[in-house]
């Protein structure tokens, strides 16, 4: 799976027994890797070969396929990193640049690319010698190479998110990144829906495989959730406030629905004397091409309101919409963190969805439910 986010850190809660580089690439294997592993391959008639085989095999196979993903994205000027933790393995990677929709496709399906291309190689060596191999070793190694490699590159390639084949479903998908997560969540619903019930029915203990695929149709869910809370209301033109609304009160909520555009055209007819809060001011120049002042402003307002939520609010939901995932999660760590209203978090987790980054909406999602100081 990869995700272009922030490379900073390690796995949340892991314990790395591993820690290199391959082709250049910094990789973490995490102990809960190789528990999940484990857990995995055993069976009741799992023998100890077999078993320890799986162990090696498992990382190697999961690896290459990061692999794909990190080669493919280094082209763009990113520092992918690998980490192997879990149920799986992730790339992160900051991108220098918003990516095109082609290549983070290019960067969603090199990973099971490479394992398609591995298993057919080593499909091929079992019709040709396979019935040949006596030592259990190479057995194995062999079977689970073609497991790993093909059948997992497979299933990644389901149109169903966060899966490769998902996000770059998501990527194929019409509309802006809200309305392409949105449709893309929906079909990822019903797919996930159709092949837990078929796992379910039809593969010898697949009941594994079932509890996998309906995980994914409840996170899809839960993401659709979020988007009609945090849902964009579409416009009808620039209209006054209404009955008790106030011209900040109309600016924040074109914001919210990211129609900052809009918002700077409102800011700019208002009357001679009408007073717009300097951090939401610089907001929206920081979102409509005039970043410099933008954030000139917005700093201004942070060193002259260190507890002002209000400004908390502002600055959050700001470094959300402009995608600066590294801002944002600073701002959540340090002091105005324990003032971002929870709906702002809820914002910020849709729009990093929106865009592919889900390791960043994860670790929202971990700094909003985590204790705040007293």
């Amino acid at each position: 799976m990869s995700l272009s986010g922030p490379t900073s850190g390690p796995v949340e809660g892991g314990r790395p027994l591993l820690k290199g580089k391959v082709l250049g690439f910094p990789v973490h294997l995490d102990l809960s890797f190789v528990v999940v592993m484990a857990v995995l391959g055993w069976t009741s008639s799992t023998t100890g070969t077999g078993l320890i085989v799986w162990l090696l095999i498992t990382p190697v196979a999961v690896l290459a396929h990061e692999l794909g993903h990190a080669v493919v994205a280094r082209t763009t000027g990113a520092r992918p990193e690998i980490a192997l933790a879990g149920f799986g393995g992730v790339t992160s990677f900051t991108p220098p640049k918003e990516l095109s929709r082609a290549r983070s496709i290019a960067i969603s399906l090199a990973g099971p690319a490479v394992g398609v291309v591995i298993g057919l190689v080593l499909l091929a060596v079992d019709r040709s010698v396979g019935d040949q191999i006596t030592n259990d070793w190479v057995w194995y190694a062999l079977r689970y190479g073609i497991f790993t490699s093909l059948g997992w590159s497979v299933l990644n390639l389901l149109p169903v998110l966060p899966l490769d084949g998902g996000q770059a479903m998501r990527e194929f998908l019409p509309g802006d990144p809200v309305t392409r997560l949105r449709r893309a969540a929906a079909v990822s619903i019903a797919v996930a829906v159709i092949a837990a019930v078929l796992v379910y029915l039809y593969l010898d203990g697949g009941l594994f495989l079932t509890l996998f695929l309906v995980f994914f149709a409840v996170s899809n869910f839960l993401t659709l959730r979020d988007l009609s809370q945090n849902r964009s209301v579409s416009s009808d033109g620039l209209r006054g406030p209404r009955p008790g609304q106030t011209p900040e009160t109309m600016i924040v909520e074109m914001l919210w629905r990211n129609q900052a555009e809009r918002a700077r055209q409102v800011m700019q007819t208002l009357p001679d004397g009408v007073q717009i809060d300097l951090a939401l001011h610089g907001a929206v120049l920081s979102l409509t091409g005039d970043p410099q002042q933008g954030h000139a402003l917005l700093e201004q307002e942070v060193s002259r309101r260190p507890g002002d939520p209000n400004l908390a609010a502002i600055l959050a939901l700001t470094q959300a919409l402009e995608h600066d995932w590294d801002a944002l999660i600073h701002t959540l760590q340090g002091p105005f963190g324990p003032l971002i209203p929870p709906p702002v978090l809820d914002r910020a987790m849709v729009e990093a969805r929106a865009t592919g980054r889900e390791d960043v909406a994860n670790r929202l999602a971990y700094l909003r439910s985590a204790p705040k100081p007293q």
